[in-house]
């Protein structure tokens, strides 16, 4: 049985249509039974638009999507997960019986309900059983009554619905392959986080977490899903990340307990101590140290005495957060754990900016703990160390290190010279770099200048750059 070409076919109803005053439902029904096609390529017919145009269609509302999902989903080869079931909803302006992935059981819509695969006789199914599986049997029992050697498109449609049921009850959806590429996706976050302008970074690691999500609402193999909640994890903490550099504090925190959800699952402690480390940043830079230390202590306790770069990092932040809470000497015996934890990784542990811990920031950590301290020598040597090991385009940490070499300079005295550097830094940052949390620490350090030196001209300057609306935008 030879089958019309859709579009073509498409095209001329949509003129009849328009000619004819039908409503948009009225033409997706006609396309559906003139092309016999499905009812979710008949929504895509009746606007006109290719799959790619649907795909960008449906990215611009709800996120991303590919075409071969579309195109599978159109065959009834695939069904779409409930996310992606709302999301074509939205996109079609309809509901799921329309798309024909549902029934509508309400006695005056049962004309117009019906879809490809609703469309053999009988009583609709009972209360209770499973509509879908009803509608099948009748169809298949029609096959014993029908006459011809052709199979009907709705036949056709059913025969493939029963086997690709059992090739979902027998197979997972993820494959070992697609496994690996989303570790390889969550890992490199690790390493562009530094480089990567915030809303950028946030951006892509949501969409790449909604698909992961996705992916978690499917069935999924035990060791599959313990995977998939360990990239869940990671993405959630990558858009933490994102969001405590913005200055989106409350957001922040609750992507960093979306993760510990997803963490919580694969029963990784390390795992779980990085995500406690990465909320302790939050209150470090925005105003309340002892949270931070607090913090900070429980993700050490948690990483405990594996070798992990959690087990080396939480450390160094306590101790920077217990010298702002004036404990000078607990605040070096934290830094020496660190260091200690430090010597322990391997070099997979300490190449990672985000999901490790590396030199250049142990270096840079220790120099802004003795900051604080007003220990300025060996502050500005590990500071000065630190600057050398970071690479130009890692704006973030450089923009903070520079801002504590600020804060050793009003230490000393040299106010004209830290007002000069902390204006400095905040202007050869790029727009896209000069967030919340740098223009906060900038603040922080113009607040410390002593009232008496206020009226030198780059005092002035920098308490005007810390001010203006041009700072803050990301």
């Amino acid at each position: 049985m030879s089958r019309i070409n859709p579009r073509p076919a498409a095209a001329r109803l949509r003129a009849e249509a328009s000619a004819s005053g039908w409503e948009s439902w009225q033409l997706v029904q006609r396309i559906s039974t003139t092309c016999e096609v499905s009812l979710l390529q008949s929504h895509r017919l009746a606007r006109g638009w290719t799959l790619d145009a649907a795909v960008t269609a449906y990215a611009l509302l709800r996120g991303r999507l590919t075409v071969q999902q579309l195109s599978s989903w159109e065959a009834r080869t695939a069904r779409p997960g409930p996310a992606h079931l709302d999301g074509l909803c939205a996109l079609y302006e309809t509901r799921p019986d329309r798309l024909g992935f549902a029934v509508d059981y309400t006695p005056a819509a049962a004309a117009d309900s019906v879809s490809l695969e609703e469309e053999a006789p009988g009583p609709r199914p009972a209360r209770g059983r499973d509509p879908r599986q009803e509608e099948r049997q009748q169809i298949l029992r029609s096959l014993l009554h029908g006459a011809g050697v052709s199979l009907s498109q709705p036949v056709l449609a059913t025969l493939a619905g029963v086997r690709q049921s059992l090739a979902e009850a027998l197979t997972e959806s993820v494959s070992e392959l697609t496994m690996e590429q989303w570790e390889r996706s969550a890992a490199e976050y690790g390493h562009a986080y530094q480089m990567r302008p915030p809303r950028e970074l946030l951006a892509e690691s949501v969409l790449d977490f909604v698909e992961v999500q996705q992916l978690l609402e499917q069935r999924q193999a035990a060791d599959y899903r313990t995977r998939l909640c360990h990239v869940a994890a990671q993405l959630a903490g990558t858009a933490g990340i994102a969001l405590v550099a913005l200055g989106e504090q409350r957001e922040a925190r609750s992507w960093f307990r979306c993760a510990q959800l997803a963490a919580e699952e694969t029963a990784d402690r390390g795992l779980r101590a990085w995500l406690i480390a990465r909320e302790a940043v939050i209150p470090f830079y925005y105003g309340s140290p002892r949270a931070a230390a607090d913090l900070a202590e429980r993700a050490r306790m948690v990483a405990g005495g594996t070798p992990s770069a959690t087990a080396a990092w939480a450390p160094s932040l306590e101790a920077r957060a217990l010298a702002r809470l004036g404990r000078a000497d607990d605040a070096r015996q934290a830094m020496r754990l660190a260091e200690q934890a430090f010597a322990r990784l391997d070099h997979t542990q300490t190449d990672d900016t985000a999901y490790g811990y590396t030199a250049r920031q142990l270096q840079w950590h220790i120099g802004s703990m003795h900051t604080t301290l007003g220990d300025t020598r060996r502050a500005q040597a590990a500071l000065d160390t630190a600057l050398t090991m970071y690479a130009p385009a890692e704006y973030l940490d450089r923009a903070l290190i520079a801002l504590d070499q600020a804060a050793g300079l009003i230490n000393v005295g040299e106010v004209t010279t830290a007002a000069q550097v902390g204006l400095q830094t905040l202007e050869r940052l790029p727009a896209e770099h000069r967030t919340g949390i740098v223009v906060t620490r900038a603040r922080e350090i113009a607040a410390t200048i002593p009232a008496r030196a206020g009226r030198t001209a780059a005092v002035r300057e920098l308490a005007e750059a810390v001010r203006a609306p041009r700072v803050l935008t990301a």
